[in-house]
């Protein structure tokens, strides 16, 4: 992989492991829609938005929509996070990328706050020099609006920069903007969906420069 100045992350299952919110919103939140809750519905909800999640199991009908946003909220706005983890190689690939002098940004669908303390969890909050969440943009991944926002905090062209993510949404999104995208496979397989993407990696070791 080449050398690039701004490497812009996704944070859920990129950056950390954050599966145990994820159950806990899913677990809540698809007994709304007449879903049980089970591992493949896990894997074909991973990477998806709050939005997307209900049009894959409800299409246009908006009969179960309060009830299923109420539940999603209630879980997103409690501390159903807060035993994510970061992933084994994450400190170390910051550590040398912001060693080598590299500009680092967290583009990501969870609420800023929330990215701030699980960092701050981890001694981690001096990595990213800035932080794009949920509620900075109206519209999100994979609209382009989320990166644009981190990209305008940059004074570093688009053929300079690599945004990082786990999800078709991301690839999207990136593709949208015009820049160079590195999805990592998280969970069985993640690669296989089908989006278009600059890399596929199995490690967030693989960007580092060499």
């Amino acid at each position: 992989m080449r050398e690039y100045e701004l490497y812009l992350f996704d944070f859920d299952n990129t950056l950390f492991d954050t599966r145990c919110g994820i159950e806990a919103i899913l677990k809540a939140s698809l007994p709304m829609l007449g879903i049980e809750y089970n591992e493949q519905s896990f894997a074909e909800c991973l990477g998806l938005s709050m939005e997307q999640v209900y049009r894959r199991y409800c299409g246009d009908d908006r009969t179960r929509y309060d009830a299923y946003i109420g539940e999603f909220m209630r879980i997103v706005n409690s501390d159903a996070y807060m035993g994510a983890q970061p992933f084994p190689e994450a400190r170390r690939v910051l550590d040398a990328l912001k060693d080598d002098g590299k500009r680092i940004g967290i583009v990501s669908g969870k609420k800023s706050y929330k990215i701030v303390n699980l960092l701050r969890s981890q001694g981690m909050e001096g990595y990213p020099e800035t932080i794009v969440g949920y509620d900075d943009t109206p519209l999100h991944k994979p609209n382009p609006d989320p990166i644009l926002l981190g990209m305008s905090r940059f004074d570093v062209p688009r053929e300079e920069t690599l945004y990082i993510g786990d999800s078709p949404n991301d690839a999207l999104a990136s593709e949208a903007v015009g820049i160079d995208c590195a999805i990592v496979n998280r969970h069985n397989g993640l690669n296989d969906c089908e989006c278009r993407c600059t890399y596929r990696i199995e490690s967030l070791d693989e960007i580092i420069p060499r």
